[in-house]
């Protein structure tokens, strides 16, 4: 049999081989969490790192792509204009940012503004047609009237024999109108911007007649390719100087 006092060395011996296992438990544990923590917290870092690069990236590309657009919008309206503007006349690409959900009160607000030399009065268009003309100029951006308007009105020539007209709108569509029924239209009959002066504006196309009402002595005429301005996001400005 064991003597006391060997038991109480024992007790001990062991007592201490618990505390030092214990001990090296913890010690252990906290050196794993630590460890732990700092991996995830090197991954979050690293997530976050790689979301803000992936940010960047996808910022990059989507200027890439609005360059891009803003040069293929200006190559097409160069080729559908199909004519040589003069040195008083300029082309400013701009972006339509806000556009009426209301057709009746049509219009938009574009990034340009005095700033850019854009002025009241001047027309905007796009490789598919008119699209309306400045309304509003502030320094940074301006309001755009379009054709649909009933408060937007610019004088045309139809035909040829380059007939005088008013092309308004109405707040649904835009006719051309006070064209006496002496004259002769027909459908098909293409439709320009006039000016006084052709250095103003010189010869731009903006559509065809599609159809002819005599009205109370005056033709009253529909004319299709007018662009739904809710379709266009690129729009030019010719800057006039």
């Amino acid at each position: 049999m064991l003597s006391k006092r060997n038991k109480k060395y024992l007790f001990l011996t062991a007592l201490g081989s618990i505390l030092i296992f214990v001990f090296l438990f913890l010690n252990l544990n906290f050196y794993f969490s630590n460890l732990l923590i700092s991996k995830l917290s090197y991954k979050s870092d690293y997530l976050s790192n790689n979301s803000i690069l992936k940010e960047r990236i996808s910022l990059l590309e989507a200027r890439i792509k609005l360059q891009e657009a803003i040069v293929d919008e200006n190559l097409s309206l160069k080729e559908n204009l199909n004519y040589n503007l003069p040195k008083s006349l300029s082309l400013l690409n701009t972006e339509l940012i806000i556009i009426s959900p209301f057709t009746f009160t049509s219009s938009g607000i574009i990034n340009k503004g005095s700033l850019d030399r854009v002025k009241k009065g001047s027309l905007v268009i796009s490789p598919k047609g008119l699209v309306g003309k400045v309304a509003e100029v502030n320094k940074q951006f301006s309001k755009v009237l379009f054709t649909f308007n009933p408060n937007f009105a610019v004088m045309v020539y139809v035909g040829e024999s380059k007939i005088p007209g008013i092309l308004k709108g109405n707040g649904i569509s835009s006719r051309i109108k006070y064209i006496t029924t002496d004259q002769e239209v027909v459908v098909g009959d293409n439709v320009f911007i006039a000016t006084n002066t052709i250095q103003e504006y010189p010869g731009i196309r903006i559509g065809e007649i599609s159809g002819v009402v005599d009205y109370e002595g005056f033709l009253n005429l529909s004319i299709k390719d007018l662009i739904n301005p809710r379709n266009a996001k690129f729009v030019t400005v010719i800057i006039n100087d």
